[in-house]
């Protein structure tokens, strides 16, 4: 999988535009019926790109607030003390710890943050290209949400979410 990681980004500081970056989900009910599909907005976030493409980095802020799907009233659920927590944990933080290319492509490890609480999360580096005068990227992952800390809805919700991170990054100004 050609991802332009390799050829096309140069090495240097760079920001997540909040305003052209989006978190996608897709969660499901628990016996794979009825998938619910939705957003979150990056608050912020910083990539680091090293000659040495292994040693870079990346950390990024979700608003745990904006959480959307297609139901208000599901999303009001969602953002409450039972699932999110948005008003006490208003950040989904995410930290790298790690790149390594595989056969298939580089994969990203970190660890995500929720609810106060910590759990490693993979993301698969589908596509790093130029976009302007930054660079387009978008990751996917699947987030185990109850290893997470978000455990309710056990009975209803696979515990596995499909995630889609694209984000527009730019030149840090130094």
């Amino acid at each position: 999988m050609t991802t332009h990681l390799e050829t096309d980004v140069l090495p240097g500081t760079y920001r997540i535009d909040p305003h052209r970056s989006t978190v996608r989900f897709t969660a499901t009910h628990v016996f794979g019926l009825k998938p619910v599909d939705g957003t979150f907005a990056i608050r912020a976030g910083t990539l680091v790109v090293a000659a040495r493409r292994e040693q870079s980095t990346a950390s990024a802020e979700l608003d745990a607030a904006s959480f959307t799907t297609d139901d208000k009233r599901r999303d009001a659920d969602i953002r409450g003390k039972r699932f999110l927590a948005a008003d006490a944990y208003p950040v989904i933080g995410f930290r790298s710890t790690g790149l390594t290319r595989t056969p298939e492509g580089w994969r990203l490890a970190g660890v995500l943050g929720v609810r106060g609480g910590s759990a490693p999360m993979v993301l698969d580096v589908v596509d790093a290209a130029p976009a302007g005068d930054g660079y387009r990227f978008r990751a996917t992952a699947l987030v185990d949400r109850v290893a997470a800390g978000v455990t309710a809805g056990r009975g209803i919700i696979a515990r596995r979410v499909r995630v889609t991170v694209e984000c527009r990054v730019e030149p840090s100004a130094a």
